[in-house]
């Protein structure tokens, strides 16, 4: 199928616009243009069970626009027969309204009516993928009723289009790559689930040192230090700025070893304005009891200023960048200053070097 020079272009500029809410609203409208949708919702549900995870609508949002995208999340998406369909055929990857039931009964159902009603639309397709974790990213598109539904010879476009937004939007929400890192660090979703662990992380939740992970939410031994991991979680979830997100919690570990220190910040790209498990959070675990230290002897083996020493030794101590910035006081733009000088006069060209480097000085 060949490409129209617009399409190739909304194409190519979906995967920059992923990452700023207003231009992928942009972006969504102007898909909705070229596929002659009044309506289009992406949504993450578990079609096995049934049930919605998150949902976005775009549409014109006058009063009953808003109405059905509130009653749709609330429940009434379990009447959808899409998602019925969808869950009996989890593998199919498209459900096209037109197709699985006959329109005579169709038209009588009362999702479809009640949609007609608030939304102006009958008919609709929708794309799907297969499950991961019980979880499908879906499209839906739907015509004016009085378009009718879909016409097949559309059917290779949506597709398309429906291929590049699971693909931008997986790209931006993917969670970094840990498997290198040397620290125990846990990043979890907009849910406080756990997405993924470094090998040291892993290592210390097999061994049930201090912290496990139960149906992919972060525990400790004791009630009420969960309490308080869970609280600093939900701050670095909600933080839209880098004041006050977040918090370090001790969890106690065996007699003999010293504490733990979990540090929880918010992540640096927080995709709020996505229906997708993104990350959202950060917990690093520390060892309270062998904490290196960075002295001013150290520092001037370097010859890093006094506001050098300050940064270099807050990524010592386990500090993210957003948690540095809040506790020194500064901007992200002048840690950045920093940490370039930094590097430049380390001889390293990444954090994870610098802090290896700093371990290995400090060491007693």
């Amino acid at each position: 199928m060949s490409l129209d020079e617009g399409v190739s272009r909304f194409i190519g500029n979906l995967y920059e616009a992923v990452y700023d809410p207003e231009a992928w609203r942009s972006a969504m409208n102007e898909m909705m243009k070229r596929t002659n949708s009044r309506l289009a919702f992406i949504t993450c549900v578990d079609i096995r069970h049934k049930q919605l995870s998150r949902s976005e609508f775009y549409g014109a949002e006058d009063t009953s626009f808003l109405r059905a995208a509130e009653e749709y999340q609330e429940g009434m998406y379990q009447t959808d027969p899409s998602l019925q369909w969808a869950s009996k055929h989890p593998n199919a990857g498209v459900c096209d309204t037109s197709v699985i039931m006959p329109h005579d009964d169709f038209q009588k159902l009362e999702y479809v009516r009640w949609q007609e009603s608030l939304m102006g639309t009958v008919h609709w397709r929708v794309f799907y993928t297969q499950p991961v974790d019980d979880l499908s990213f879906a499209v839906s598109l739907h015509p004016p009723a009085s378009d009718g539904p879909a016409p097949s010879e559309t059917a290779k476009l949506h597709k398309l289009l429906f291929e590049h937004i699971e693909r931008a939007l997986r790209l931006a929400a993917r969670p970094p790559d840990l498997a290198a890192s040397a620290e125990a660090v846990i990043v979890l979703d907009t849910l406080g689930q756990v997405l993924t662990m470094s090998p040291r992380a892993e290592q210390i939740v097999c061994r049930g040192d201090g912290f496990r992970v139960e149906q992919r939410s972060l525990y400790t031994d004791s009630p009420q230090v969960t309490e308080r991991l869970t609280s600093a979680i939900r701050s670095a979830i909600r933080s839209t700025s880098l004041g006050g997100a977040g918090g370090g919690v001790r969890v106690p570990r065996a007699a003999d070893l010293g504490d733990w220190l979990a540090l929880v910040s918010p992540c640096p790209r927080f995709l709020q304005h996505l229906p997708i498990r993104t990350p959202a959070a950060i917990v690093r675990i520390l060892e309270t009891g062998a904490k290196p230290v960075l002295s001013p002897a150290h520092a001037n083996l370097f010859g890093l200023s006094r506001r050098e020493s300050d940064v270099a030794a807050a990524l010592l101590a386990g500090h993210s960048l957003e948690s540095l910035c809040h506790e020194l006081g500064i901007s992200r733009n002048t840690v950045k200053v920093h940490l370039q000088s930094i590097f430049r006069k380390t001889g390293t060209n990444r954090q994870s070097e610098l802090v290896h480097l700093l371990a290995e000085v400090t060491r007693p």
